[in-house]
């Protein structure tokens, strides 16, 4: 049992592959009792040169209550822009005020790796951090995939030597290494 689930965020189009399989794993997860509450977490991109009118989290936050979550389980996180900040400002607003360490994630399977060495780095030791891997988006074929891979090893090696002097927990010395939202 996790204290929260944390779902990272990965487009505001319900429609997307991804979105429906990060969705689908959380709200499976939720509905098998791994934890009482979900964190939505995500703006947008930083890729954007205009903030959406809906932010991943509230988008996702929508789909799940679609799907029967309760809307009262539920709690947003919408500054991140990259699964850093994602892990980042749910640390800092959720799970550090709400003394929550017993996390599990929701991301998808060529994402996971990357993304539980950040969840590590970010939360430190005093958590006890689960990865979950949704199940491959619909419609992507293997060469999709192979370049998803191919890109998050990349970007974690990236980070592994970019984040080679922070000592795993130290939240602060990682602040520096956040991305911003688009204005607007």
């Amino acid at each position: 049992m996790h204290d929260v689930l944390i779902v990272l965020g990965y487009s505001n189009d319900e429609s997307d592959p991804v979105f429906q399989a990060r969705i689908t794993k959380a709200v499976s997860l939720f509905n098998e009792g791994l934890a009482p509450q979900i964190i939505f977490s995500g703006c947008c991109s930083d890729k954007l040169d205009i903030r959406p009118r809906l932010t991943e989290a509230v988008s996702m936050r929508d789909a799940a209550i679609d799907l029967g979550v309760p809307p009262g389980v539920i709690f947003l996180e919408e500054e991140s822009v990259d699964t850093l900040g994602n892990f980042y400002h749910t640390k800092t607003k959720f799970l550090e005020p709400c003394s929550w360490h017993h996390i599990g994630f929701v991301s998808t399977p060529w994402h996971s790796f990357r993304s539980e060495y950040l969840a590590n780095l970010v939360l430190g030791p005093d958590y006890d951090v689960t990865g979950y891997a949704s199940e491959q988006p619909l419609g992507w074929q293997p060469d999709d995939i192979q370049r998803s891979e191919q890109y998050n090893r990349l970007m974690l090696a990236q980070a592994k030597e970019q984040f080679s002097n922070i000592t795993p927990g130290d939240h602060e010395a990682i602040s520096a290494y956040l991305g911003t939202p688009p204005k607007g």
